[in-house]
Parts: structure tokens; C-alpha cells; sequence
């Protein structure tokens, strides 16, 4: 029975490649080597941070100096797309991530002293990189197919940085010291290079040389403006909750790199299932009953641990978060192209609308930040990490009555004409 099910899950992914071109699948293999270098070292970068001053602070100021990047970068690089290509951005931004843990291997444990620096880089490294991927799913998509293209593209990242943490985890634990980490920190250098040779067979499409960034700032679609307020809530979320709180949550109840590693490997499991499902069932019309029921889901299963953080709860948190995180972020990001494409001028003026949009993710992750840190002065330092987890994703079930009004009036409108 189960080889029947292992079959049928190969029959569905082999017939949602086949609906996507030869250069989308090679983008699609470039995501699985990008997601293993990450999946090796993103969640213990964040440990490795916390253990060089063993309190949140020093997390804190890299989250900040990182999301602070993010958005002081991103006109730079959209002039850099502007006058290469996008797909020159992506690779810059892959360059700059092997750039980032060159650094951390060289500065080693007096990295504390450099975690602005680090952080800018990392910021560097995301802004060129999302440029290229946000250009190269609205090219290589349309609104009808993209829902699909976006799980399929989750389901090769999954499987990329599935043994990810696994490995990683098991190396740290092997070692003593913090050779382990600059063991997989270099690992994640060589798949990063490898992302990059992958990308090569990607050529994207041309851009316009022109910028329209004061009039996509003045004159949006009417669906974008109401994006800017759901953008600026994800970035308050993003900017703590994905960036480090739900991994030191968990490596706090589970104990141990080796712990974390098979809690994020597990994760990742659910999340290929989930992305299967999610793939097969999807439909633009699904979008906000699927993004309202992830964002109640994440929530509730974070407030379960933030209440009672046992290894019940974590497991049960492990096995729901993916699955709606998932929910959330592909309904969202579809509904974001969407906006783009309701301007009947979208494919002169779409690295635009990418650029402006990270105004108010980028606020809204500072914001985030301060916010914690906020509640570091106000909490004791051993319930923050619980209080934190509980309450950043409760903006999620702010954001549901908000994407309601913003893509109901559409149909709305529909009727009147």
C-alpha cells in the first residue's frame, strides 16, 4: 500500500513539472541547490549567533541589520537588473551569500564584533537574489498557472533542504567546539556555487532600461495599495518570527543541534506532502479561504507551545507549521503577482512594483525588531522566547479581514459593470 502511495505521489509531481517550460524546471533544480546550502546553515547560523553572547541581543541587532539591508539595497539592485539582467541580479545574490559564510569562516568566534557587517551582507545577498526570483516567477508564470508553479517550486526547495538539517545537525554534534559549524558552513559554500552553475541555463527575459518607480509609487493598481498594508504586517512577523524565534523555540524544547535538525527535517517532510496537496488543490480562487485557514492554523499551534513548551506541543507545532505556514506565504505571494498584473502597463513596470513593495516589508521587519526588543526589557529573559513565539503570529488573523476587503471589492466591482 505504501509503495502505491509513493508511486502515486511520483505520478503527481511528474505531471506538475511537465506544465512548465525547460527553462522553468532548470530554475526549478538551481531552487533545490539553493534551499540545501540554506537548509545546512540558516537555522544554525541563528544558534551559532545566540551561543557567541548567550542572550537575544546579539540575533536581535543581525535581524535588524539584515532586514535594514534589505530594504537601503534593493534600488541598487534593481539598477543592477536594469542595466545586466535579473537573472545577473540572482546570481550576485547567490555570490554574495558564499561571500557571507566565507566571512563567518574566516572571523570564526570573533564574529560578535562584525554582526553588522554580517548582517548587511546577508541583506545584500537576499535583495540581489529576491530581485531575480521575484522577475523570474512573473515571467515564467501567468495568474492561472502560478499557484501551481509556486508549490512546484516549494516542493523541489523542500526536497533540496530536506537532509539538510539532518546532516548539518549531525556534523555540529560530532564535533566538538564550533567546528562543526564551520564544517557545515563551508558545505553550504559549495552548494551555493552549485546554485549558481545550475542558474546559468536560465536566461530570463529583458527589462525595460526606463524606471517608472515615482509612477507605480503615485498611481498603483487598486489592489496594490491595499498590498502595502498586508506587506507591512508579514514584514513585523518575518522580521523575528521566521527569521529566529520559531528555531530557538525549538531548540529550546528539543535540546541539542542533533534535536533540531530532526525537528527540521521532519518539517520538511510534512511540507512535501503539504505542497503535493496544496499543488494538486489549488485554484486562484482558493486563495483567501487557504491563506484565512493558515494563518488561524499557525496561530493556534503557536500559542499551544507558547503555553505549554513540552515535547507534545513541539511535535504537533512541527507537524502544522509548515503546512500553514505554506498556506500563507504561496496564497499571499500569488495575490502580490496578481496585484502587479491588474496594471495594464505591468510588464514595463514590474521590477518596479517588486522594489516598491519592499518599503513596507522592510519597515515592518524593523518595526518587528523593535518590538522584541521592547519586550526584552519588559519581559524576564526566560519567558520571552514563549511570549514572542505566541503573539507575532496573531498579525497573520489581523491581515484576513484586510485581504478580504482589499480582493472582495474586485468582484464586487465585476457585478456593478
Amino acid at each position: 500500500m505504501l509503495i502505491v502511495r509513493i508511486r502515486n505521489q511520483g505520478v503527481i509531481m511528474g505531471r506538475l513539472f511537465k506544465i512548465f517550460s525547460e527553462e522553468a524546471n532548470y530554475y526549478l533544480v538551481m531552487n533545490a541547490f539553493f534551499a540545501f546550502a540554506s537548509a545546512l546553515s540558516a537555522i544554525f547560523l541563528n544558534v551559532f549567533l545566540w551561543k557567541l553572547d548567550s542572550s537575544f541581543s546579539l540575533l536581535a541587532i543581525y535581524s535588524f541589520f539584515l532586514s535594514f539591508s534589505i530594504l537601503a539595497s534593493f534600488s541598487l539592485c534593481a539598477w543592477f537588473a536594469r542595466k545586466t539582467t535579473p537573472m545577473a541580479s540572482l546570481r550576485l545574490g547567490i555570490f554574495f551569500h558564499i561571500l557571507t559564510y566565507l566571512l563567518m569562516l574566516i572571523l570564526k568566534d570573533s564574529l560578535s564584533s562584525y554582526v553588522i557587517l554580517l548582517g548587511a551582507l546577508m541583506g545584500l545577498a537576499t535583495s540581489f537574489y529576491s530581485v531575480g526570483a521575484h522577475m523570474a516567477i512573473l515571467d515564467m508564470t501567468t495568474n492561472e498557472k502560478r499557484d501551481r508553479f509556486l508549490y512546484a517550486q516549494g516542493i523541489v526547495a523542500t526536497i533540496g533542504g530536506l537532509a539538510g538539517p539532518l546532516l548539518a545537525g549531525f556534523i555540529i554534534e560530532l564535533f566538538t567546539g564550533a567546528t562543526g559549524y564551520y564544517l557545515v558552513f563551508g558545505l553550504s559554500v559549495i552548494f551555493y556555487f552549485l546554485a549558481m552553475i545550475a542558474s546559468m541555463k536560465v536566461v530570463g527575459s529583458p527589462i525595460e532600461k526606463v524606471s517608472y518607480l515615482m509612477e507605480v509609487f503615485r498611481k498603483p493598481t487598486r489592489e496594490w495599495k491595499g498590498m502595502y498594508i498586508v506587506s507591512f504586517g508579514d514584514g513585523i512577523v518575518s522580521g523575528v518570527y521566521q527569521t529566529f524565534l520559531i528555531t530557538m523555540m525549538i531548540y529550546t524544547v528539543a535540546g541539542g543541534e542533533m534535536s533540531l535538525g530532526i525537528f527540521n527535517t521532519l518539517a520538511e517532510l510534512v511540507s512535501v506532502i503539504a505542497f503535493l496537496w496544496l499543488a494538486k488543490a489549488s485554484s486562484p480562487k482558493l486563495r483567501l479561504p487557504v491563506f484565512a485557514i493558515g494563518a488561524m492554523g499557525l496561530s493556534l499551534s503557536s500559542i499551544f507551545l507558547s503555553i505549554a513548551p513540552f515535547l507534545f506541543t513541539l511535535i504537533l507545532f512541527t507537524i502544522l507549521k509548515p503546512i500553514t505556514s505554506n498556506m500563507i506565504y504561496i496564497s499571499m505571494n500569488a495575490l502580490l503577482y496578481e496585484a502587479i498584473e491588474k496594471d495594464p502597463h505591468y510588464k514595463e513596470k514590474r521590477l518596479d512594483y517588486i522594489i516598491i513593495r519592499e518599503i513596507p516589508l522592510g519597515v515592518g521587519r524593523m518595526l518587528g525588531v523593535g518590538i522584541f526588543l521592547w519586550m526584552r526589557s519588559a519581559f524576564e529573559i526566560e519567558d520571552l522566547l514563549a511570549i514572542s513565539v505566541g503573539i507575532f503570529p496573531v498579525i497573520y488573523i489581523i491581515m484576513i479581514p484586510v485581504l478580504y476587503l482589499i480582493w472582495n471589492k474586485k468582484s464586487n466591482l465585476a457585478v456593478t459593470s
